[in-house]
């Protein structure tokens, strides 16, 4: 199984945690991972997140000059909050200068007044199938060629596009979600390389996991992005879990670290206490 790290980009240890990317690397992650928002917000009559986050591709970009082994990866892009035929040109772009080595997972996004910051609200409650059709027109950029596409929000025609994405015609694709709800289901069974859902327990990974696949008509591979707590022991025993119900990757997130100093010491113990699963 994978064990890939998430990087907080948000916050006080924002900074020093992205330009830590080769220390994590030498440690031994297999990967590192990203999170997507732009501006602070209150949600659900509490805050949720602030505003100090590095943008994520940005800070993708500077890991993939930093290290050479270790995988990066978006968890997850918002689809709608970016252009998609310059979102495909950046990513394809990043795998090409990266030696292949990039992940993006992609999700549709939850927070109303982030749509609103940048002029999304407008989409706001089709933002899953806009999601989609962006989906479509990255692929189609990915593939190359001249570009024939027509969709409900997206017409486009008579341009080329070059290069693809060093690992072929699109990079893995880890379609995010928040649960196990039908609609995202829907476009992981479409779309996904990965299914990447949030902090799903190993029984709910497992029973979902399987009506993907029914949906799919494919077997897609399960990962999952962990919130981890303070018990390593009970951290690295849950990880084994995961593994016995199918998932080949977890990306752990350390969101209580105060300081980069205590997210540090929890990731090194962490790996230490789970590195026997990779592999």
């Amino acid at each position: 199984m994978r064990l890939d790290l998430v990087l907080p980009n948000e916050g006080a240890a924002a900074v020093e945690a992205v330009r830590a990317g080769p220390h994590y690397e030498t440690m031994g992650w297999d990967g590192l991972w990203l999170t997507d928002h732009l501006v602070g917000v209150e949600a659900f009559k509490h805050t949720r997140f602030g505003a100090n986050w590095l943008e994520l591709i940005t800070c993708m970009t500077h890991l993939a000059a930093q290290t050479r082994r270790v995988r990066i990866g978006a968890g997850v892009l918002v689809l709608p909050y970016r252009d998609p035929v310059v979102t495909a040109k950046m990513i394809a772009t990043l795998d090409v200068l990266s030696g292949g080595r990039i992940d993006l997972g992609v999700g549709a996004g939850w927070a109303r007044r982030e749509f609103m910051a940048v002029s999304r609200g407008d989409i706001y409650e089709e933002r899953g199938a806009f999601t989609n059709e962006v989906l479509d027109v990255i692929l189609a950029c990915w593939r190359g060629g001249r570009i024939s596409f027509n969709g409900r929000w997206f017409n486009l025609e008579k341009f080329d596009v070059a290069p693809s994405p060093a690992q072929g015609t699109r990079v893995p694709i880890w379609v995010g979600t928040r649960g196990y709800a039908k609609g995202p289901l829907r476009r992981a069974a479409k779309y996904a390389d990965y299914w990447h859902p949030d902090s799903l327990t190993p029984e709910e990974i497992a029973a979902a996991g399987e009506e993907l696949d029914e949906m799919a008509g494919r077997k897609i591979p399960r990962s999952l992005r962990l919130h981890c707590g303070d018990d390593t022991a009970k951290t690295a025993d849950l990880l084994g879990r995961y593994r016995d119900a199918g998932c080949v990757q977890v990306a752990c997130a350390f969101d209580g670290a105060e300081s980069f100093r205590e997210f540090d010491r929890a990731a090194e113990a962490l790996l230490d206490a789970a590195r026997h699963l990779q592999g």
